[in-house]
């Protein structure tokens, strides 16, 4: 690994050759370039600087392999020919040599792992971003040994210096995005993975939760070997979903995904504790057909004075009183001072307007086209708006955990589309959701007099959705010739735009029908939508 000194200079000449070459392509060849060709040259940029990226993650290791998995998955904001370059930071990790993993538990027990372990393989099962795994056996059992590379912490103390002064210029002279709060949400989650005696912690805690669920399955720890930098657990024979099969067209619904999708409505409704990477490595499906999670050093919880907050938010937007809608966001604070309430009072007012014309002319978004979205409309009134716009960039500080339900969703989202690509995931979770959220005397009676009626339009839109927003973003859908100049601007604008209303319809419909929990995840991720948006609108203004 790189000494600090020049692990730093690496990032630093890196983003600014890469920040040159960008304003290379968009203000000079762009000019002289016709479409087609500049189209052409604007993917090579992208997948040429996709490997580069991940190249240098992955000589960098350590805390940047750890931001580059999170940056994989965001292909609904990022553009999808320089994320796929970045696919092999999940699973393909180069492994650091047994000599330094054994030298940490020497320095940690006073003896080496041959004297701990029965048996033990000094080849690598699997590694990760600041630690990685190995197989042996303890008293008999089959066991996963869990161990954080010797000097990790200091390596990650200086790179988060780094990342700071990048977001920071990013924040300073590019665009603002919060980064005194991303800053600060990056290092407590990276604080956290260096302490495994975190994780250990949130896997005892799913475990005694998870433990009348026959469906599911947490390893047993083996407590006497665990410690700040090690944990070890029972080691969870299985498949991972990559190396399932996937459904055929139109068969029947996928039975482990109907197992994953009702793991994380218990954890997000019933727990309010859920674990917040869901990637392909960390789900196990047993031959006893129980779905296993492992790897807990990420998860999130969700306050009841957040849930109760939360409520007011909706009741506000049930009753159109956006005053108290505002109120509550600072409240939250989700929203600093920073932004008026009548500036953010205005911008919620617009955007449930515009939801209820879409509604009407669309029959609940069964019918989406440019014409009823009409998406210069939402451009002139963000115009108008433009310095509020900008304050509200400035002023948006939203909770950690909610940021981390919406990278939860992206990421199954994928798990999905992988096993049953011909199904949405909401499909999947009719059942469970009934079953779990809509538990209790008074919710049963709402679901018998109108939920199933309502449901079985709801879980009917996503499919239509999806395939909308696939034509879109793939240039099948064909926008109006006055819309071509600014059709990449306009396609995340219209993207994060049908999000946004659609996750607060739903929002607003099980509000009215008192059903809590639902009601707040789908709120959340709408605000996370119009955020995206609200960034969109602006990068084209400026571009105008």
């Amino acid at each position: 690994m790189k000494p600090n000194k020049n692990r730093s200079v690496s990032v630093y000449s890196f983003v600014l050759k890469t920040y040159l070459q960008y304003l290379y392509l968009t203000k000079w060849i762009k000019r002289i370039s016709s479409k087609e060709n500049y189209e052409r040259k604007r993917i090579l940029f992208l997948k040429k600087k996709g490997i580069e990226t991940k190249n240098l993650f992955f000589q960098l290791g350590g805390v940047y392999i750890k931001i580059g998995q999170f940056v994989s998955n965001l292909f609904h904001i990022l553009p999808e020919e320089f994320l796929w370059e970045l696919q092999d930071l999940q699973d393909k990790i180069p492994p650091r040599d047994f000599f330094e993993i054994n030298t940490r538990w020497q320095l940690d027990f006073g003896k080496p792992m041959s004297e701990l372990f029965e048996t033990l393989d000094k080849v690598s099962y699997a590694s990760a971003s600041t630690a990685q795994v190995h197989i042996g056996t303890y008293q008999n059992k089959k066991v996963a040994i869990k161990t954080l590379y010797p000097g990790i912490e200091e390596t990650a103390k200086s790179d988060l210096k780094t990342i700071s002064k990048v977001v920071w210029i990013i924040d300073r002279f590019v665009i603002q995005i919060s980064g005194k709060e991303v800053i600060e949400q990056l290092q407590s989650m990276i604080h956290s993975e260096l302490d495994l005696r975190t994780e250990l912690k949130n896997l005892k805690i799913l475990k005694q939760m998870f433990a009348l669920e026959k469906d599911f399955y947490i390893p047993n720890p083996i407590e006497e070997l665990c410690g700040r930098h090690t944990l070890v657990t029972e080691f969870v024979e299985g498949k991972k979903i990559t190396e399932l099969e996937g459904e055929p067209l139109y068969s029947k619904r996928n039975p482990n995904l109907e197992k994953l999708i009702k793991a994380y409505i218990l954890m997000v409704f019933d727990y309010r504790f859920f674990h917040a990477d869901p990637h392909p490595g960390n789900l196990i499906f047993m031959e006893t057909g129980e779905l296993c999670l492992i790897d807990f050093g990420a998860v999130q919880s969700i306050s009841e004075e957040e849930t109760q907050i939360l409520e007011r938010i909706l009741v506000g937007a049930m009753r159109k009183d956006y005053h108290l809608v505002s109120e509550s966001m600072y409240e939250l604070g989700a929203v600093t001072e920073s932004l008026s309430k009548e500036e953010l009072t205005k911008i919620v007012k617009y955007s449930l307007e515009k939801l209820n014309r879409i509604l009407a002319d669309t029959n609940h978004f069964r019918n989406l086209s440019l014409d009823t979205l009409r998406p210069g409309d939402d451009l002139r009134f963000l115009k108008e708006i433009q310095v509020s716009l900008k304050q509200l960039l400035a002023s948006l500080k939203l909770p950690p955990n909610f940021l981390s339900l919406h990278r939860v969703l992206a990421l199954l989202l994928g798990n999905f589309s992988y096993l049953d690509p011909t199904r949405s995931m909401i499909e999947y979770a009719e059942k469970p959701f009934s079953q779990i959220v809509l538990k209790g005397s008074s919710f049963k009676k709402l679901w018998r007099d109108e939920g199933e009626e309502f449901l079985t339009s709801l879980f009917s839109l996503p499919k239509e959705l999806n395939d909308f927003l696939y034509k879109w973003n793939r240039g099948e859908f064909q926008p109006k010739q006055d819309h071509k100049l600014a059709e990449l601007k306009l396609r995340e604008i219209l993207t994060f735009g049908i999000l946004g209303t659609l996750f607060f319809y739903f929002g607003m419909h099980y509000a009215e029908k008192l059903w809590k929990e639902p009601s707040i995840i789908f709120y959340i991720l709408s605000g996370l939508s119009f955020w995206s948006l609200a960034k969109s609108s602006l990068s084209f203004w400026k571009l105008k």
